[in-house]
């Protein structure tokens, strides 16, 4: 055979001198005269052979882009007939002189597809359909069959499909039952991961079986991965999460959460004795302990449990776990892999009872190191603090004393212990007198009593506060330097209390002097309460619970100052990027994540544009409440809205991102206007809406599968797409602002 020009013939070369079943073909450049062409057909193959004439473009094909279907194919061709294929082919092509014409033998399918494969994750993903190949890689309704190492794990055939048939010499359209072939498709599987292999990539495979064979009609590099991030099966969870990040939570606050949960159970794990090396293996866990799901933070507790899971004692402490956080899962899932080895079984409770013994002392230094660093934080002169110093605080602060916060979790654990031994047979009445010992929330309000009482014995400063009057307030203040100085003594202290307090984008008492005023004035009539001093007493495992749940409540309050102090260098470090011209409003700096604020990422890719849509996408995300707990199976999710699972517009998200845009319904091909619209919503599409595709800023198409036409194009340009909305061109109307999460497979009208 002739060289094969471009990447299509290249990789059936390849695959058919590897002993892979391929038809017969012949590979030109497209500048060959047609006369050789003919010449060339005619000894290859016999006078009554039914011909494929296929583009081989250099530029299709390749690793980064497909062009799936932006060139001429021309099916069941006669000889005959070859000379109008050649000529239709060779006119879609666009480089003249470099791209190629395949004429193969036609393969009339009895049962046809596309499969995606990935050996690396051990992960396939099947499109089928009766008859040949050409509506499935159209974009026509199909069977889907996903795979996870070889198994079937999930598959969707419907009752009937428009399928074509080759019959006669013609290429007919017939309504087909679904066939849920999966014996076939184990063979194909099987072809599929030798294919993957042999090019050491994942590969796109296009298919047919006639007559009991199976025929490979190409091969490709997966440009763009249709699988997501993660497939397991993922468990959401808000329990006691929800209880200190309620609501919306800003990008900034989920993203420095997520950061905090990462190092604090790393930590923990390492100073546990898990090796470093098997840390480093299993890093994406620690990543993903929690997560943000339409602006709310959820708990992933699939991975808290393969978290837990590598420390002796599991069963124990996860039904401590469960049982101090009310958790609505107990599913555990592939937990031999994160099993503790010998040593560590044999070595951790004696290092346990190691660090037991010097634990008072270790968390007290803690404490004290924090509290040092609060007072410190009160002198800081914001004036004088430039952006990179305030930057480098805050990376100081996540690298350094944030680093040892795995101490309360150890803290934690040995409260969750004692709890767990404590009430296994326990009245009422017992874990009533079990759950009273002294907190910071009664020290507050004695605080909080006594300031109101010394605050509003000068009438001045209550006549400041009735009208909430911030700049009287501060004047009257200072003329009684006692009473600012137990005023100063409870912002250190309490400051960093108040609703909403982990938020970062929570203004706190310093900042709402409204609601400053109204809680001094509200408790100014309130009687002080005496503090529970008798409560740390009982036997032995009695008085370490009540001593590390109230220290737990300790640390509770300094995570929450903390956290202020967070605060008030983002606030800095937002005028500061105000100055720069990076962002509009210091506020906006709660729209971009830690990274971009701290100065790990770079200043040139915070963006005007983005911060405008993740603003948009938050409005949208308080239209709606996902549920307080809900599982992701095979990484297949569930519309979340409004407390419950919804399917009404759901479908198969093939193209993750989201998107807030203006829809234009197509029900046929046309080209709308410049700057119309940003989400094109249709039946079903072919090659030809390629131009279209790259006009839009996302796709809804009712009909369709994972590994069809508009799902690759919509990938590789990185737009958001869904399909599968069954009646999308009668829900939704030309002009209607629609959100779209590709991954999910959600779509929903926005009202404005």
């Amino acid at each position: 055979m002739l060289k094969p020009i471009g990447n299509k013939a290249v990789f059936l070369s390849d695959l058919r001198s590897s002993g892979f079943n391929i038809p017969l073909f012949l590979s030109f450049d497209s500048e060959t005269s047609f006369d050789h062409v003919k010449v060339a057909v005619r000894k290859k193959f016999k006078a009554n052979t039914i011909l494929a004439v296929r583009s081989s473009s250099i530029l299709e094909d390749g690793k980064e882009q497909s062009f799936a279907g932006a060139f001429r194919t021309d099916l069941g061709i006669g000889i005959p007939e070859l000379e109008q294929a050649w000529e239709n082919v060779k006119r879609s092509l666009p480089l003249k002189n470099q791209d190629g014409i395949i004429i193969q033998e036609f393969i009339p399918g009895e049962y046809s597809g596309v499969t995606f494969i990935d050996n690396n994750i051990e992960k396939a993903s099947i499109n089928a359909l009766p008859g040949i190949c050409k509506p499935v890689t159209d974009g026509w309704d199909c069977e889907q069959y996903d795979y996870y190492k070889g198994l079937l794990i999930n598959k969707r055939v419907n009752k009937i499909y428009n399928c074509i048939q080759f019959s006669n010499g013609k290429l007919i359209k017939n309504k087909l039952p679904g066939s849920n072939q999966e014996v076939l498709l184990m063979k194909v599987i099987e072809i599929s991961k030798r294919i993957a292999d042999y090019f050491g990539t994942p590969q796109d495979i296009e298919w047919t079986s006639y007559k009991q064979e199976i025929f490979i009609l190409q091969s490709r590099p997966i440009s763009k991965s249709i699988w997501g991030k993660n497939q397991n099966n993922m468990l959401f969870d808000s329990a006691n999460i929800g209880e200190s990040y309620s609501g919306i939570v800003s990008p900034l606050t989920s993203s420095f959460a997520k950061s905090i949960y990462k190092f604090v159970y790393t930590d923990l794990l390492v100073h546990s004795g898990v090796s470093i090396r098997k840390m480093n293996q299993n890093s994406e866990i620690f990543s993903e302990m929690v997560d943000n799901v339409y602006g709310r933070l959820y708990y992933r507790m699939d991975n808290w449990y393969r978290m837990m899971a590598m420390l002796p004692g599991f069963n124990r402490n996860s039904k401590n776990l469960r049982k101090m956080l009310s958790l609505n899962f107990e599913e555990y899932q592939q937990l031999d892999k994160f099993k503790p080895n010998a040593f560590l079984t044999l070595t951790y409770f004696p290092r346990i009872l190691l660090k037991f013994l010097f634990f008072d002392k270790k968390i007290k230094k803690f404490r004290n190191e924090i509290e040092s660093m609060i007072e410190n934080s009160q002198k800081w002169n914001f004036k004088e603090i430039n952006l990179e110093q305030a930057q480098e605080k805050i990376r100081s602060l996540m690298n350094g004393i944030l680093r040892k916060w795995y101490l309360t979790v150890e803290n934690d654990t040995i409260m969750m212990t004692a709890y767990g031994k404590l009430t296994k047979s326990i009245t009422s009445d017992e874990l009533s007198k079990l759950l009273d010992f002294p907190s910071e929330t009664t020290r507050q309000i004695n605080s909080l009593c006594n300031l109101s009482k010394i605050l509003c014995e000068s009438e001045v400063i209550k006549q400041s506060l009735k009208k909430k009057n911030k700049q009287s307030f501060i004047a009257a203040l200072n003329s009684y330097p006692e009473k600012k100085e137990y005023y100063e003594k409870y912002l250190m202290k309490f400051g960093g209390r108040f609703a909403n307090e982990l938020k970062l984008e929570t203004k706190n008492i310093t900042e709402d002097f409204n609601a400053f005023s109204t809680m001094i004035l509200s408790y100014s009539n309130r009687k002080y309460e005496p503090e529970n001093q008798s409560s740390i007493n009982g036997k032995f495992l009695e008085k370490l619970f009540k001593k590390t749940a109230s220290r737990r409540e300790d640390f509770r309050l300094l995570r929450a100052n903390m956290f202020a102090i967070i605060r008030k260098l983002c606030l800095h470090i937002g005028n500061c990027f105000v100055e720069k011209g990076l962002i509009k409003n210091k506020n906006d700096i709660f729209f971009l994540d830690i990274d971009s604020v701290n100065g790990i990422t770079p200043e040139r890719e915070i963006d005007f544009l983005k911060i405008k849509k993740k603003k948009k996408e938050y409005d949208f995300f308080k239209t709606f409440h996902p549920p307080s707990h809900f599982k992701v199976k095979n990484g297949k999710w569930s519309v979340l809205e409004n407390g419950k699972y919804n399917s009404g517009n759901k479908g198969t998200g093939v193209s993750p991102g989201k998107i807030i845009g203006k829809a234009i319904v197509l029900k046929k091909f046309e080209i709308p206007k410049k700057d119309s619209f940003d989400i094109i919503v249709t039946r079903r599409t072919d090659p030809g809406w390629t131009a279209l595709m790259g006009l839009s800023k996302g796709i809804i198409v009712e009909h369709g599968g994972i590994l069809s036409h508009a799902s690759i194009v919509a990938r590789e340009l990185g737009i958001p797409a869904v399909i599968g909305i069954n009646g999308a061109c009668e829900k939704f109307n030309t002009g209607d602002i629609l959100f779209i999460d590709g991954e999910k497979g959600f779509v929903k009208r926005v009202e404005e």
